[in-house]
């Protein structure tokens, strides 16, 4: 499991998702500092096919993370090709917690992101189905109850999420 929960851009100069780390701090004019410093989204697609583990999920908490799937939906027959392969008998899974044009809200009364905020409730319990969370379930949860979560608060409007290449499998366990 690959958890993020930070800074994320598409980049105006090649269009591509990058996770912005901490020593990113102008935004204005990030192209640069993305190329030296930020974590492109072919990085992580590249970490899922050479990971060896057969259950593989990526969690972006971060704004316009749907984009670092968009471009393997889109544009990379090859990089999807070698996805299934991998996740053929088992599973590699994205969810992002909001679409490429779209920011991910915070909310300081939650202590959290909002995504962050559903993802912390499905885990504990709440999107259970015979006491165990399965990443289909886990999927279906967010993109309930965040935008719902964002009308209760009155936030902008943010929708999970996700691409899955394989089978279901259990993320968690309720005891």
């Amino acid at each position: 499991m690959f958890y993020y929960a930070g800074h994320g851009v598409i980049s105006e100069k090649n269009k591509e998702f990058y996770l912005v780390p901490n020593d990113v701090t102008d935004l204005k004019n990030v192209d640069e500092a993305l190329e030296q410093h930020g974590i492109p989204s072919k990085i992580l697609q590249q970490y899922a096919i050479n990971i060896a583990a057969q259950k593989q999920v990526f969690i972006l908490d971060a704004c316009q993370s749907a984009g670092a799937f968009a471009t393997l939906l889109a544009d990379d027959a090859n990089q999807q090709k070698s996805l299934a392969v991998v996740a053929r008998s088992t599973g590699t899974h994205w969810i992002a917690a909001s679409g490429s044009q779209q920011f991910a809200n915070e909310f300081s009364q939650l202590g959290h992101g909002a995504f962050t905020y559903v993802l912390l409730k499905a885990m504990k319990g709440e999107a259970a189905n015979n006491k165990m969370v399965t990443i289909n379930g886990l999927k279906n949860f967010l993109q309930v109850q965040v935008p719902d979560l964002m009308k209760k608060y009155n936030g902008t409007p943010q929708y999970p999420s996700s691409y899955g290449l394989g089978n279901d499998f259990p993320v968690g366990v309720i005891k």
